[in-house]
């Protein structure tokens, strides 16, 4: 394939909060991309962190490819992602983690797709995102994390094939015409909330362009201990339930049989893996216990907000 003569300027944004350790190790991999230097920018937007972020930045000042410091003040990653789309000045922003490991071709393998004739409609290219688990995974969480993998080869996604924030680059005037993130997605602080990138992915698409995918451009993406416990496990599946709810609420075709179906279809779950839940503590098995316990969460996450949505969207209305 013949090389463009001048590849896009890509604005690389890493948005953090509270996360100094990792970001070291993802800046370290990052500074030293193979793209062309004089192609591309690093953003860092903090959001509020409390630990020795800025520090930790500031201490690549020195690095092949420095980073820029930004401070936002309003708490939330889609307020966070979006205060880095109005500092970014490329025709390709690309999204990632402050817990990414990678190589230097990672850049270079991401952007690649839109550089090819014909692809003028994509929108959107994303990499995969693959767990590793430096502290170890316990066994009870076992295929809870994998890849994404969509396809092995670079090539379109399917539209029910929707990328995470993780490691995904945007047209910058996509971004113009549909939008940035929603800002009642995504987290808040610690609260694990999310949702706001399958939303973004959903309005790409929507407004007629395509979605492709790379997998030569995989970042890891480390998974602490912290985050591999009980009581993570089930808040990020009862939190990330609600997320969807509200996501899907606000568009065409999921109106009140769509909740209805939803909360039926949602409390039974919720009742079943309860039930399985109790069955695995009895016979003594404690982490089939957990794992059919987060599972129900999932369900609790989707009675409560679907509960929610009919009482704000409906019954509310019959009083106005």
């Amino acid at each position: 394939m013949r090389e463009p003569a001048q590849r896009p300027f890509v604005s690389v944004t890493i948005c953090t909060f509270n996360r100094a350790r990792w970001l070291r190790e993802t800046l370290a991999f990052i500074t030293r991309q193979d793209y062309p230097a004089d192609r591309w920018e690093l953003i860092v937007v903090d959001n509020n962190s409390r630990d020795e972020t800025g520090h930790v930045v500031h201490g690549f000042s020195q690095a092949p490819k420095p980073p820029r410091y930004v401070f936002e003040h309003r708490q939330g990653s889609s307020f966070a992602r979006n205060r880095a789309i109005s500092e970014s000045k490329g025709d390709i922003i690309v999204f990632t983690d402050d817990d990414m490991l990678g190589g230097p071709g990672w850049l270079s393998q991401l952007v690649e797709p839109f550089t090819r004739v014909g692809n003028e409609r994509v929108g959107a290219v994303a990499g995969d995102v693959i767990p590793v688990f430096p502290e170890g995974l316990p066994k009870w969480l076992h295929k809870q994390w994998e890849p994404l993998a969509f396809r092995p080869d670079v090539g379109q996604l399917e539209p029910r094939q929707l990328p995470m924030t993780a490691n995904l680059a945007l047209r910058a005037n996509v971004l113009r015409e549909i939008g940035s993130f929603r800002t009642d997605l995504g987290r808040f602080g610690n609260r694990l909330t999310g949702s706001e990138d399958h939303e973004l992915a959903r309005r790409v698409w929507g407004a007629g362009y395509t979605i492709w995918y790379s997998p030569p451009a995989g970042l890891q993406h480390q998974i602490p201990a912290g985050r591999l416990t009980f009581r993570y496990a089930f808040k990020m599946a009862f939190d990330s339930s609600r997320s969807r709810v509200i996501e899907k609420t606000t568009a065409p075709g999921h109106g009140l049989f769509w909740l209805l179906s939803r909360l039926v279809t949602y409390a039974f779950h919720l009742l079943w893996c309860g039930l399985l839940s109790l069955l695995s503590l009895v016979i003594f098995q404690l982490g089939w216990s957990k794992r059919w316990l987060t599972r129900a969460a999932k369900g609790a996450g989707y009675v409560v907000e679907c509960a929610c949505a009919i009482r704000r969207k409906f019954v509310g209305d019959s009083h106005r």
